[in-house]
């Protein structure tokens, strides 16, 4: 068997690294609680249909004028057709939530979760998108993207409950060329 395996050719295996960029709107569960931002994607795509990835965002929010910082890991599933990929994403987040003055006496604290009445917070989310290539190269894909996200939190103490958001932007994936 090992000889047999040696000998026949096997077809090559390829992954993507991948890195997306944009911008976000969503609202809370809390009323007139809107809230807009930036996100950043980095990620790993096994053959064009699973991957694993992390996803940072910073927001503004309206109510109680805070900062969001929500820290994902997840799983993404993906259809892989050519002028479109449709794609289901589940993931883990931690969020911190802080109140504008507080953010602007450290900035940086917000980045790394510490400061003055900065909330940590755990969840579950999922997110429905699509991916929409518009160029390739030899080894890269240029592409733009959007979905929308809900996200849940079992403690609504220390904020809201429920997270609605829409998200879109351009990224790429670059090709991995496979072990044969």
């Amino acid at each position: 068997m090992v000889a047999g395996a040696c000998l026949w050719p096997r077809a090559a295996s390829a992954g993507e690294a991948q890195f997306d960029i944009g911008a976000n709107l969503g609202l809370s569960a809390w009323r007139g609680d809107w809230m807009t931002g930036g996100q950043l994607r980095l990620g790993y795509r096994f053959a064009h249909v699973v991957a694993i990835d992390a996803v940072v965002w910073e927001q503004y929010a309206t109510v109680d004028e805070r900062m969001n910082t929500g820290l994902t890991l997840g799983v993404a599933g993906f259809i892989p057709w050519q002028r479109v990929r449709p794609f289901l994403r589940a993931f883990f987040i931690h969020q911190h939530e802080e109140g504008l003055v507080a953010a602007e006496e450290e900035p940086v604290g917000v980045l790394v979760g510490i400061g003055a009445g900065i909330r940590h917070r755990a969840g579950l989310g999922g997110t429905l998108g699509v991916e929409i290539p518009f160029k390739k190269t030899e080894h890269v894909e240029y592409l733009a993207f959007a979905g929308g996200s809900v996200i849940g939190f079992p403690d609504d103490t220390l904020g809201p409950a429920v997270y609605f958001a829409l998200a879109g932007g351009v990224g790429l994936n670059y090709a991995i060329p496979g072990m044969p």
